[in-house]
């Protein structure tokens, strides 16, 4: 009876957590929508293209108003130095009043496009302050959410006592630097199956470390260098340099089809597919533009190159690899852009990074041999 008891107790925790993870993920996903149509919404669009309208007119009848000041100016000199008296008088008055008519004008035209664009602006303002405010609930669930999940990860995992310790190549109080299997996640995911990931792991295999942060991530299927911050301020210089592209990464791969450029660089604006997640299509009206430079260093059917992403986009060098605007040769084993061809691995791997330590200011370089 006891052992019956404690079964059911594990399965309603199993139902439980597998009922939270619905109920999380489908919030999640219907404030990313939301908030996806809220940054589309098409007053955006009326009030950007009104108060561009409203600008090209307002410039003109500036650039109008100044001619006139300018021939007002002249015509003031010409009377000064011909009239006198009454006549000096009355025409610099009406020279006045035109000046004071010009400015009601302007005025009455601003007025005329601020009645236009109040609307617009509030609407605008409206869904922005909406934006803040998703954005701020989707944090806290989303980070609640994490947390959780990843509290019992590293929680079973030690009382398990798996071992699967990562190579690790550079370690000291600012900065470890791993060798990532292929297969692994750089940082885990919101659901519970999950959670297996570097850094996931790090917090089982070094718990002395109380802060652990990657500063950039590899695909689940790409192996190499992998950099992970081990506090707040070492996260933070080296986030910025990865922001101002001042770290130097290098890939090798292997193509499955022959290549006709020796080198060369691809450029393409990449945006996550909504439909079909995780994958990422070119598209030029949203898009976030990315760049790769290429080197084939080995060539045959099977092209061995060397890329150098001078961006960092979500699966970047396995579009620009497969795309038809890109080198229209998949690296091998990519089931996502390609065809896996029963091969067992993605044939991508990060083999060289060079960056500076956050806190000596010492230039680094790791090397990882690829595995293929």
């Amino acid at each position: 009876m006891a052992e019956f008891s404690l079964q059911l107790l594990v399965l309603v925790a199993r139902v439980n957590v597998t009922l939270i993870e619905v109920c999380v993920l489908e919030a999640l996903g219907d404030m990313k929508a939301e908030l996806v149509a809220l940054s589309r919404l098409s007053v955006r669009d009326d009030f950007r293209r009104i108060s561009e309208q409203c600008a090209v007119c307002l410039e003109g009848l500036r650039v109008n108003h100044l001619q006139k000041k300018q021939e007002r100016d002249r015509w003031r000199v010409f009377c000064r130095d011909r009239l006198q008296g009454d006549d000096l008088a009355a025409a610099l008055s009406a020279l006045d009043r035109e000046s004071q008519q010009d400015g009601l004008e302007r005025q009455r035209l601003k007025q005329r496009w601020e009645e236009v664009l109040l609307p617009l602006s509030r609407e605008v303002g409206t869904a922005d302050q909406k934006v803040r405010q998703m954005k701020q609930q989707y944090t806290l669930l989303s980070n609640w959410w994490q947390s959780e999940i990843q509290a019992a990860y590293v929680a079973a995992r030690r009382e398990a006592g798996t071992a699967d310790a990562l190579p690790i190549l550079y370690r000291d109080t600012s900065l470890i630097v791993v060798d990532k299997p292929a297969g692994l996640l750089s940082v885990p995911g919101r659901r519970v199956h999950l959670q297996d990931s570097v850094l996931s792991r790090l917090r089982c295999q070094l718990p002395e470390y109380s802060f652990l942060q990657v500063v950039h991530r590899l695909d689940r299927d790409t192996s190499g260098v992998l950099a992970i911050a081990t506090s707040a301020h070492a996260h933070r210089l080296l986030s910025d340099q990865f922001a101002r592209r001042q770290v130097e990464k290098t890939y090798e791969a292997i193509l499955s089809r022959p290549v006709n450029q020796p080198a060369g660089s691809i450029e393409l604006p990449l945006w996550s597919d909504p439909q079909r997640r995780p994958r990422q299509v070119v598209d030029f009206q949203y898009g976030k533009s990315s760049r790769t430079d290429f080197w084939v260093t080995e060539r045959g059917e099977q092209p061995r190159v060397e890329l150098r992403p001078y961006t960092g986009r979500t699966h970047q060098l396995r579009v620009h690899m497969a795309h038809r605007k890109g080198l229209m040769a998949p690296i091998l084993g990519d089931s996502l852009y390609g065809t896996a061809a029963g091969r067992s691995r993605l044939h991508l791997h990060a083999v060289r990074l060079s960056l500076v330590h956050p806190v000596t200011n010492k230039a680094l370089h790791f090397c990882s041999e690829p595995p293929f």
